[in-house]
């Protein structure tokens, strides 16, 4: 597909800047052909088909690469950018000399580690870095492209890179990955061409632009359009920029990149240079001043045509509709892809509903999915930014798939593909008593789900020793984080509601490990358990236990024993059931009891004796219940 392919370097760029020293008020003349680093020439055999009806010939995509292509091309990391960024991800930037967007992230030993992986970062199509888009030269007319240029989607962003892929000699990518609007282009992938990506990290995203965004997409497009210098998108052929349309644009956007927590701890309403208000229009506040450099400096970048493409291909966005029929979860259906859906809980641009909305539907399509919400105040922009947390969840994410990897395990729950011997444990690990008699009835090698899962340890055990296809649903986000940085797929949901969207027999067996007390509607939940799988483990703490009855009855005080060690006011418990009770439910519930082990305060099977009277002399009960 390829036909040509340049490599640019600083002494080429050198000159190019000189650009900068010309009078201008805004723009620099920057030939994009002329950046620093990869441009390969694509669509030469075969036209790239765009959503809009349109095609592209003899397209250019400029792109970076960190890290070595090992000999078998199975360690590419493709990185997707969003709105603003480029292919310039880990080193400084040739306009700005800034360093790249995600150093913080993309390295020798960092968590996308660049001595173990090929790290490819493409400028995205209608870029303005290099890459073919309004700023380019139109190969029909050898003209400047302007508004001429087609209308594109983030489909067709995607279906550039996967040309670029294929030029590489890449079969399969080990994971795609970006954030905002590189988290878009990462779904993308993965529901265009799932075989071609093993995992994919979805962050600070949507699986479509809310009327809010593309509300504030308008408001740039607006500004950028209303400046007398814009020209109707042809101010190349002059020396004047509209600078001014463009730099408003940048300054409401990054509004929505930042929350009122951010903009509080980092500007209040100090002042900016000052001892007093200067009663007029100059930047009096210290967050005016901000949001102008902002602005100002944005300029020197960015083309303020590309700034309309993009932004109308976000708002274009919709997987459902675009290649779901308007079912999100249809658009991913047979995927073998793994996924790590993480959000930010102060991110208004993009918030966690819907990626919420999102994992229900992956969840839906049976997919292998992780989610996490990351508590942070920084707003959308969180995900560039130093956050330990989101770090430690990606890397344990990538330590998880690259074993799984290596057992040649895709994505889906029902792939039952087990783990090599070199990534098994070499030597048993014990468990609790109480959970490994929950993990003896557990068998080997099937699809598990674990809800109310903790921080994971039993289902890190099971998918250890016991090589099943585990997974977790967990309410609380500080077990979530655990679980998910022990590289376990694992979701923050509430079984109340999450459970609905898990396909019939979706898994073989779930477990419910002290948990069912603590759920709002257990009769509801039961039912969705016996849908979802042919098999549930259940283990209660027995409120009938004789400790707990004699708290209550001589003491007056709320029921206490070993398995209920708790004061009435820090109880997760919500409901009171003994061993009697839990018979009748699964009664009503139309389950059967194939297995009762009645158990101690230790977590260990009651003597013979004891076992008859277990409604008084047990602690807790142990059930595996059958449809």
């Amino acid at each position: 597909m390829a036909i040509r392919e340049k490599r640019r370097g600083p002494t080429i760029w050198k000159r190019c800047l000189m650009a900068k020293l010309l009078p201008s008020p805004s723009l620099p003349d920057f030939d994009p052909a002329h950046l620093p680093g990869r441009r390969v020439q694509l669509g030469t055999s075969a036209p790239l088909k765009l959503d809009c009806g349109g095609s592209l010939s003899n397209y250019w995509v400029s792109y970076q690469t960190y890290g070595a292509l090992n000999a078998d091309k199975s360690n590419a990391i493709l990185i997707c950018h969003a709105l603003t960024g480029d292919q310039y991800v880990a080193e400084n930037h040739p306009v700005t000399g800034k360093p790249g967007w995600w150093e913080i992230l993309v390295g020798a030993d960092k968590v996308i580690d660049t001595n173990k992986y090929f790290v490819i970062c493409a400028n995205i199509l209608g870029g303005c870095m290099g890459s073919e888009g309004p700023r380019n030269i139109n190969p029909a007319t050898g003209k400047v492209w302007g508004l001429t240029f087609p209308v594109i989607t983030i489909h067709d962003m995607v279906r550039a890179q996967k040309a670029l892929i294929d030029h590489l000699g890449i079969a399969q990518l080990f994971l795609v990955m970006g954030g905002s609007m590189g988290g878009m282009q990462a779904l993308s992938w993965a529901a265009l061409y799932p075989e071609s990506v093993f995992s994919c990290a979805a962050i600070a995203t949507s699986p479509r632009h809310s009327a809010q965004n593309i509300a504030f997409g308008e408001v740039g497009r607006q500004a950028i359009m209303a400046d007398p210098l814009w020209q109707q998108g042809d101010y190349l052929k002059g020396l004047d920029r509209p600078a001014a349309g463009l730099s408003v644009a940048r300054m409401a956007a990054h509004i929505t990149y930042l929350s009122e927590s951010a903009l509080q701890r980092k500007f209040g309403r100090r002042l900016q240079d000052r001892s007093a208000v200067s009663f007029g229009f100059d930047a009096d506040f210290q967050v005016e001043s901000y949001l102008r450099h902002q602005g100002e400096s944005f300029v020197d970048r960015f083309d303020p045509n590309s700034y309309l493409y993009i932004t109308r291909a976000m708002d274009y966005y919709d997987l459902a509709e675009d290649l779901g029929h308007g079912n999100l979860a249809k658009a991913f259906t047979s995927s073998p892809t793994r996924f790590l859906v993480v959000s930010f809980t102060s991110d208004w641009l993009f918030p966690s509903t819907e990626s919420r909305t999102l994992v229900k539907a992956l969840t839906g399509a049976n997919a292998n999915v992780s989610y996490v919400d990351i508590e942070s105040d920084k707003g959308h922009d969180a995900f560039l930014l130093d956050e330990p947390e989101f770090h430690r969840q990606l890397a344990g994410f990538i330590q998880g798939c690259e074993k799984g990897r290596a057992g040649g395990a895709k994505g889906r729950r029902d792939d039952n593909t087990t783990l090599p011997s070199s990534f098994r444990p070499s030597v048993s690990s014990s468990l609790p008593e109480e959970l490994q008699l929950v993990a003896d009835e557990v068998p080997s090698g099937t699809r598990v789900l674990d809800v109310g899962c903790g921080d994971g340890t039993l289902l890190k055990w099971l998918i250890d020793y016991k090589d099943v296809r585990g997974f977790g649903l967990e309410y609380d986000r500080t077990n979530v984080k655990n679980a998910v940085a022990k590289g376990l797929g694992v979701i923050q949901g509430d079984a109340t509601v999450d459970l609905s969207t898990y396909p019939d027999n979706a898994f073989d067996v779930v477990i419910l490990n002290r948990t069912l007390s603590e759920l709002t509607q257990p009769l509801e939940i039961l039912a969705q358990l016996r849908r979802i799988a042919p098999t549930v483990i259940v283990n209660i703490a027995n409120f009938g236990h004789w400790q707990a009855r004699l708290h209550f009855c001589w003491l007056g005080k709320a029921p206490k024993s070993p398995s209920l060690p708790y004061e009435w006011y820090n109880s997760p418990n919500i409901r009171f059931c003994t061993l009697d009770d839990f018979r009748n439910f699964a009664k009503e519930g139309n389950m059967q009891i194939k297995k009762s082990i009645p158990l101690n305060g230790a977590g260990r099977p009651l003597n013979t004796l004891l076992a008859k009277h277990a409604n008084l002399f047990a602690s807790q009960g142990l059930y595996v219940l059958s449809r």
